[in-house]
């Protein structure tokens, strides 16, 4: 598949690529704690590191990143590699297990906690900071809750729901505060895995990643399924665009430990941090 470049591999569980305001390019390594800044040249070199498992990535408005782990909670990481706790516990508990996260246009971040669900145990949940730094939890009982996003409008909210291959959908009321759940999508086909993370492009189409089999998937914004995108690797697990203009997207893959660049044809719907 000669449309796909390859800019880094041997990054064990590769995930979260993120591209900061000034075109830096980041992905963490999980197994070990690692935030990642992979440089034009193929080099890469450690920003931070959490000392946990840290998973997704978003950069905001004062170009720092902000990173779901696994193992620790919600931080924000500076340009200079300082790390800085964000949410640690919740209703006086540690939270549990911060897989992925997404601003809405006014900087609320939205994030799944899946740890410790499975398909028989499905406990994974779903949260909202909002900017004043109030916590809430949206939802819970998900089968691993995985990737998520929140439509141009701020009106719709997505959560991807790894063991069943659904797409659930919420209206949002307000920041931090949602209703009328639904099933949204189902991801076609009958391989193994089910979705990882997810993005939408400036059109409202939601490009889902579907874990386990070679592909991401394209859903149309009323989530009928428009078309697959075939991949060289099956266990991909992440998507992001390289900028605000761009019409690339660099996926993340964890057959190989990569993160590759593949020319979509559409500008990704415009990011809080980037805006």
């Amino acid at each position: 598949m000669e449309d796909f470049k390859c800019l880094i591999q041997g990054i064990d569980g590769a995930e979260g690529p993120c591209v900061s305001r000034d075109g830096r390019l980041f992905m963490v390594g999980p197994s070990e704690g690692r935030i990642i800044e992979v440089l034009p040249d193929g080099d890469s070199f450690d920003l931070a590191n959490t000392g946990g498992i840290p998973a997704g990535l978003q950069i905001d408005r004062n170009n720092d990143l902000w990173l779901a782990d696994m193992k620790l909670g919600i931080f924000r990481i500076g340009m200079d590699g300082m790390i800085y706790p964000e949410v640690t516990s919740f209703e006086d508990e540690p939270i549990r297990g911060c897989n992925d996260c997404y601003f809405d246009s006014a900087g609320n971040l939205y994030w799944t906690a899946p740890a410790g669900s499975s398909g028989d145990k499905p406990i994974g949940e779903v949260y909202c900071r909002l900017t004043d730094g109030t916590v809430r939890r949206l939802d819970s009982g998900y089968a691993f809750s995985n990737g998520l996003a929140v439509t141009a409008d701020d009106k719709t909210l997505i959560v991807a729901e790894t063991f069943t291959k659904r797409l659930y959908a919420f209206d949002i009321v307000e920041p931090g505060v949602v209703t009328n759940k639904r099933i949204w999508a189902v991801l076609p086909g009958d391989k193994q895995g089910g979705p990882d993370g997810i993005d939408f492009d400036a059109s409202g189409r939601l490009l889902a990643t579907h874990f386990g089999s070679s592909a991401i998937e394209i859903f149309e914004p009323d989530g009928t399924h428009a078309r697959s995108i075939e991949l060289p690797f099956e266990q991909v697990t992440n998507v992001h665009w390289t900028g605000p203009d761009s019409t690339t997207i660099i996926i993340t893959e964890m057959s190989n430990g990569g993160l590759w660049q593949y020319e979509y044809g559409e500008r990704g719907q415009l990011q809080f941090g980037l805006g």
